[in-house]
């Protein structure tokens, strides 16, 4: 799954998220839209998906279509940009050229590493910061970490960098005070411990990284930086709440008071802490006072609207209704139009190449674009094909796979293979293609050969193999005769034209 196509599931998931929020958010427990934000996180940075009938994309038949991005024998891909692929024609000569980067991908590169940027710096000045606090000599602080039933150990320290309580850390927490605080105050330091207690067994500050990670990675969609205030603030209030409800409502307004007071001396400090009075405190003070006793119907419906809103719009669509656009360039491939293929498969099937074209980049580069029709009963995830390349006059060209391996003599048979997705009656179609080396446009390219121009005019395509999704391998019996007939041969102009489309009929022994 490439990743704007992560990005465009992942802002459904959190337009879901936010409207339920906006309905629910005094009705249900907080912790339910915490567990929201956590899966949305996860649908954000894993880069696949469980199928579902009844995910919204299977109910709506819903096709989403993204740049394609391609691989081949590898799985690199870039997250923004098409890769080039070049195929050299003429004699072997090495070139360890890279590929070139489109304008977006080095836009969402700059994007990334400044955002990034920002939250290492924020991090790296708090902490040079937090060196200099003291640990706290107070008789009730020292009782309470005694009392503390969390395994990890927990330090109070106080410091007069900040303004408000604070935690900070994983594995060895730290709860830090400001140096002003209220040592005499046992009521306020039994609400402020038991909030930044929450913070620390929730794991609160590592939830918080990986929120920074999905927005470093996201930075470019809006809904990803909605989705990163709102999991904040619904942090704070599922901290507040736990609170409430050790202590009882009669804590309410004290509770309250007390986070009015701290929003007063609130400064700014890192997104990567857990800040007592970080977020909106009206949103804070309404939630507390609406606070209610936890029912097994507040439960259930907590439950089943998690339930359902994963269902519906967490997972993706069915192999029937899902057409995805994959980030790998497929192959397909020309035999006969008539000649029927056995195959271990249940049903008759058909896998139609449709065309192999020579397009241009906007820089004047060629590359082969190549469509391929599934009318298979089961959706392909890879192929592997050969590719043979003519002059304008018929002549076969020697091709060499030069960017994977430029060790890799000169050749006819240029076999590639690619991973892809290509659903039951889906055509995939792809922007871009497989580049061709041509020396008069290629000036920053290592010469090869002669440095001449492309004389690729026609290309033919043959699949060798196929891997269906169910396991199935199908071993192209043809694939031998078709080599011998056209690879080094001289090839008659009209035959060259009229190859597309080709068909493969594949029935059941």
């Amino acid at each position: 799954m490439t990743l704007l196509k992560m990005s465009f599931f992942g802002a459904v998931f959190i337009i879901a998220v936010v409207m339920i929020r906006a309905i629910a958010i005094n009705s249900l427990p907080k912790k339910t839209f915490l567990v929201l934000w956590e899966i949305a996180l996860l649908r954000l940075i894993i880069p696949f998906t469980i199928p579902s009938a009844f995910s919204i994309y299977s109910l709506i038949n819903y096709s989403i279509s993204t740049p394609a991005f391609y691989e081949a024998e590898t799985d690199i891909t870039s997250p923004i940009s098409r890769e080039y692929f070049m195929l050299i024609q003429g004699t072997e000569h090495p070139t360890a050229n890279m590929p070139p980067v489109s304008v977006l991908f080095v836009g969402w590169c700059i994007g990334m590493i400044l955002l990034a940027a920002f939250f290492t710096v924020s991090y790296l000045r708090c902490r040079i910061e937090f060196r200099a606090a003291l640990p706290v000599n107070n008789a009730y602080a020292e009782q309470w970490i005694k009392e503390c039933p969390l395994k990890r150990r927990i330090s109070i320290k106080q410091s007069d960098r900040i303004s408000t309580p604070l935690t900070y850390g994983i594995l060895h927490p730290v709860i830090l005070m400001p140096k002003q605080t209220d040592w005499k105050n046992i009521n306020q330091l039994r609400y402020i411990f038991s909030h930044e207690y929450v913070h620390i067994y929730r794991f609160d500050t590592l939830t918080k990284l990986i929120a920074a990670y999905a927005l470093c990675i996201h930075w470019f969609n809006p809904f990803v930086w909605l989705m990163y205030i709102l999991l904040n603030r619904d942090i704070e209030l599922a901290c507040d709440e736990s609170v409430i409800r050790q202590f009882g409502d009669k804590s309410k307004s004290a509770y309250s008071l007390m986070l009015i007071s701290m929003e007063e001396k609130k400064s700014g400090l890192s997104p990567l802490y857990n800040n007592f009075g970080k977020n909106a405190v009206e949103e804070r003070i309404t939630a507390i006072m609406k606070t209610k006793h936890t029912t097994a119907v507040t439960l259930l419906s907590a439950f089943l609207i998690i339930f359902v809103t994963v269902s519906l719009f967490a997972t993706s669509a069915t192999a029937s209704t899902d057409r995805k656009t994959n980030p790998a360039l497929t192959a397909s491939d020309p035999t006969t139009k008539t000649g029927d293929i056995a195959a271990d498969k249940k049903s008759a099937m058909a896998i139609i190449h449709e065309s192999a074209d020579i397009f241009y980049y906007e820089d004047g580069a060629p590359y082969i674009h190549d469509i391929l029709t599934n009318n298979t009963d089961s959706a392909i995830v890879e192929t592997q094909y050969c590719m043979l390349a003519y002059s304008e006059n018929g002549s076969p060209l020697k091709l060499y796979w030069n960017f994977l391996d430029s060790s890799t003599e000169s050749s006819f048979e240029n076999i590639v293979r690619t991973k892809t997705n290509i659903l039951p009656g889906q055509t995939e179609e792809y922007r871009g293609g497989w580049s061709l080396y041509d020396g008069e446009i290629m000036k920053d390219f290592p010469k090869v050969g002669n440095g001449e121009a492309n004389q690729t005019a026609y290309s033919l395509l043959c699949l060798e193999q196929v891997v269906f999704e169910d396991g199935t391998v199908w071993n192209n019996p043809d694939y031998e005769n078709w080599f011998k007939k056209y690879a080094g041969k001289e090839m008659d102009i009209d035959e060259l034209r009229n190859y597309y489309p080709y068909e493969y009929k594949i029935v059941s022994d």
